[in-house]
């Protein structure tokens, strides 16, 4: 009975240590996510969303005079961002993407970094470096990329209708 007891208590707690762990883990996952700003990775969609209802606005037919209508509409939508979007409503999805990738002492080292002055820095210019880094690739695609690829394709269909008309006999 004794061993019995006592293999009980020892399993009570590993099971309490492992729980205390996964609270700590998911607790440095949140104060780093708090720390790189994540509540803000929404606000463009924000953004994007009540330029959407103003264009479709315009495209609708609305003028000034209908403005309280348009003001209305995008209260309603923001309150749908809210909804959704808000830190409180994707806290726990957020914690879960990043547990299985980071340890709690990775996201303190995290931490420690995001809070050091070159962090900061970081954190502060990483949305124009961002949409800079895109802007450069969007180039590309646009002006070089997208031309080849529409002659590679071209010369693939040509390629392609040779194969399917088989030899000729000449």
């Amino acid at each position: 009975m004794r061993p019995l007891c006592l293999l009980l208590l020892c399993c009570l707690s590993m099971s309490s240590v492992a729980l205390a762990s996964e609270a700590g883990h998911r607790a440095a996952a949140e104060r780093f996510l708090k720390l790189a700003r994540a509540q803000s990775m929404t606000a463009p969609l924000y953004v994007q969303t009540d330029q959407l209802l103003v264009a479709r606005f315009a495209q609708l037919g609305g003028s000034m005079q209908h403005e309280t209508l348009l003001r209305e509409y995008r209260e309603r939508a923001r309150t749908l961002l809210d909804r959704q979007l808000a830190w409180e409503a994707i806290r726990d999805e957020l914690i879960e993407l990043y547990l299985p990738v980071f340890s709690e002492q990775e996201f303190e080292e995290l931490a420690r970094f995001y809070e050091s002055e070159v962090g900061s820095k970081l954190l502060e210019h990483l949305p124009e470096l961002t949409r800079g880094s895109m802007a450069i690739a969007r180039e590309r695609v646009e002006e070089v990329l997208a031309p080849q690829l529409e002659q590679l394709i071209e010369e693939m269909g040509r390629e392609l209708e040779l194969h399917q008309l088989g030899p000729t006999d000449g």
